[in-house]
C-alpha cells in the first residue's frame, strides 16, 4: 500500500493519521499524535484502552510508532522503538507496544520480534497489508479484483496493475498504464473529478515516478484507441483486409494486435480477416458484438450498417439466443420479427450478447422449474428490454439522423394498454397510441448545437412514411454531428420532450 505525501514528513504524518483513525475505530480513547513523554520520549501515536473491572476502571496505555518507509524497517529502528516502549513500561508495565511498518520489517527484525513475542503478548508489529485488510472489512476500499474489473469497464485499455493508496483521510487506487504513465481513481475504482485529482497532484508527484494522466484524459485516450479498433472492424465487414504493416502508428498497431487475439478474427499471411458469421460459436459471436461497445464510439464508425454487411452476424447472434440466455427461446414469428428489427439498432446487439439477468438467473439456478407460464413471462421480459433499447437508439440525439438518412428508419408506433383490476374484477382500461417520427430539419431550423434531426409526435391523419416524400440524405459526417454512440445507448437528449406535433 502507498502512503502518499508531498515530502517524507508528510507521508509520515499521513500514516500517523491513518493509525490514529484505526485506533479510534477500535474503541481506543485519548488518541494523540506526536506526543513527547517524560525524559523527552517522542512517540508517533499514543492511546488508552479503558474497561471496567468489578466497578473499577482499568486503563491500558498504547505506545505506537508508525514508519512510512519505502524499505522494510531495519534493526536500529526496531531497537529504537523497543527503547521507547521500555521507557513507557518503566512507568506503566502493562503498556501495549505497536510498530506499524508500512513496508514490513526485515529478517533480523522479524526474528527478534518473534522471539520477544513468545514472552510478551502486548507487543505487535503490523504492516500495510494489515491496514488495508481492516479498511476493506470496514468498506472503506474495494477489493483489488473488483477495482480491476471496474477499471477495465471504464477505460478498456491494458494496464500493468493497480495499487492502493491513502492520503488526507481517504483511500484511492493508483492505476499504472505503463512504465511512464499512471492515473488515480477512487477507493472503488471509479473516476475522480478533475478538481479531486488536482488536489492529489502534489502528493502523487511527491510519491510516484512517472506522468499523472487525469482519468478523463485516460478515458479519452481509451475511446480514441477503441474507435481505431472499431474502424478496422468496419473495414473488415465491408470486405477489406488489414495488414500488420499498414500503419506505423502505435495505436493502430495496438488495435491490429488486439483484433488478432479476438475469437471472431484471424490472421493469414499477415492479413487480418473476420471469421465468417456461420463459423462462429455462441461465445465468438457474443464477443464480436460486446467488443464493438467496450467504449463509446463515433457513429461514423457504424457506416458499415448502410451496406448491411453486419446482417449475417446479427442473424448468427439471434440463432445462438438460447445459448446466450440460458435456454430461453422465441416462437418462430417473434424470432423473425427480431431478425428484421435488430440490424437497425446497435443497442439491441449489445443486449442480445449479454445475459439478461431477469431471464437467466432463475433458469440457471432452478432449470427444472421452467414451465410454459415461466416461458411466457420470460418472453415479456425479453421484449420489454428490446423495446426499451430500440426506443433509446431511436431517440439518441446523435444516432437518430444516421437511422433516418442512411438506414431509412422513420417512425415508431407504440400502443400501450393498462387494465386496472380490483379484487372483484376489472375497474377500467386505459389505452394510448402514439407515433413518434424522426424528420430532417431545414437549415433555418437547425439550432446552435447543430442538431439536424428532430423527434416529432405525429397526428393520426399524417401520411405513413412510405406514403410521404423525404429530403435527400445528409452526408454521414454531418448527419451524425460528430456524435458518439454506446450500448446501451447514450442518454436521450433533452430536446426530445416535449415533442412538437405534426
Amino acid at each position: 500500500m502507498l502512503i502518499l505525501g508531498v515530502s517524507s514528513d508528510d507521508k509520515g504524518t499521513q500514516l500517523e493519521a491513518l493509525v490514529h483513525t484505526e485506533l479510534e475505530s477500535q474503541g481506543y480513547v485519548e488518541v494523540y499524535s506526536n506526543v513527547v513523554g517524560s525524559g523527552g520520549n517522542e512517540l508517533d501515536v499514543t492511546a488508552k484502552r479503558k474497561f471496567a473491572v468489578i466497578g473499577t476502571e482499568h486503563v491500558t496505555p498504547v505506545v505506537c510508532e508508525a514508519k512510512a518507509y519505502q524499505d522494510p524497517v531495519n534493526l536500529p529502528t526496531w531497537q529504537k522503538f523497543l527503547g521507547k516502549l521500555f521507557i513507557q513500561r518503566s512507568e506503566t508495565p502493562v503498556a501495549i507496544g505497536i510498530l506499524v511498518a508500512l513496508s514490513g520489517v526485515n529478517g533480523n527484525v522479524r526474528g527478534s520480534y518473534e522471539s520477544l513475542r513468545k514472552k510478551d503478548g502486548s507487543l505487535f508489529v503490523f504492516d500495510g497489508r494489515n491496514l488495508l485488510d481492516r479498511a476493506r472489512e470496514a468498506g472503506a476500499i474495494a477489493s483489488e479484483d473488483k477495482v480491476i474489473q471496474t477499471v477495465q469497464e471504464q477505460f478498456r485499455r491494458g494496464f500493468f496493475g493497480v495499487e492502493p493508496a491513502y492520503y488526507g483521510g481517504g483511500f484511492f487506487w493508483v492505476v499504472r498504464w505503463n512504465d511512464e504513465e499512471y492515473s488515480v481513481v477512487n477507493a472503488y475504482g471509479s473516476r475522480l473529478l478533475e478538481h479531486d485529482v488536482e488536489n492529489l497532484r502534489k502528493s502523487l508527484e511527491g510519491s510516484i515516478s512517472g506522468k499523472l494522466v487525469a482519468t478523463d484524459e485516460a478515458r479519452a485516450q481509451a475511446e480514441a484507441r477503441h474507435n481505431i479498433k472499431v474502424g478496422l472492424i468496419g473495414r473488415l465487414l465491408q470486405g477489406g483486409t488489414v495488414a500488420a504493416g499498414d500503419s506505423t502508428k502505435e495505436d493502430e498497431r495496438e488495435a491490429f494486435e488486439s483484433l488478432a487475439d479476438e475469437p471472431y478474427s484471424h490472421t493469414e499471411n499477415g492479413q487480418l480477416r473476420l471469421v465468417p458469421a456461420n463459423e462462429l460459436d455462441a461465445l465468438g459471436i457474443a464477443r464480436f458484438f460486446t467488443s464493438l461497445f467496450e467504449s463509446t464510439i463515433s457513429v461514423k464508425h457504424l457506416a458499415f450498417m448502410t451496406g448491411r454487411r453486419h446482417d449475417p452476424y446479427v442473424r448468427r447472434l439471434i440463432d445462438t439466443l438460447s445459448e446466450q440466455q440460458a435456454g430461453f427461446t422465441l416462437d418462430e414469428g417473434d424470432r423473425l420479427s427480431l431478425q428484421a428489427v435488430a440490424p437497425f439498432f446497435p443497442s439491441v446487439w449489445a443486449t442480445l450478447a449479454q445475459p439478461m439477468q431477469l431471464i437467466t438467473t432463475h433458469r440457471t439456478t432452478a432449470p427444472g422449474l421452467t414451465d410454459e407460464a415461466t416461458l411466457m413471462s420470460d418472453r415479456n421480459t425479453f421484449w420489454d428490454e428490446i423495446i426499451k433499447v430500440v426506443r433509446q437508439d431511436f431517440m439518441n440525439v446523435f444516432l437518430r439522423g444516421f437511422l433516418y438518412d442512411h438506414l431509412g428508419v422513420a417512425d415508431l408506433d407504440e400502443v400501450i394498454e393498462v387494465k386496472v383490476k380490483s379484487k372483484g374484477g376489472v375497474v377500467g382500461t386505459m389505452k394510448t397510441k402514439t407515433r413518434t417520427a424522426i424528420r430532417q430539419l431545414s437549415d433555418e431550423l437547425v439550432g446552435e448545437a447543430g442538431t439536424r434531426h428532430a423527434l416529432i409526435r405525429m397526428l393520426s391523419t399524417v401520411a405513413e412514411p412510405w406514403e410521404d416524400s423525404h429530403p435527400d440524405p445528409i452526408p454521414l459526417e454531418i448527419a451524425t454531428n460528430g456524435g458518439t454512440a454506446s450500448a446501451p445507448a447514450a442518454e436521450v437528449s433533452s430536446d426530445t420532450a416535449p415533442l412538437p406535433e405534426a
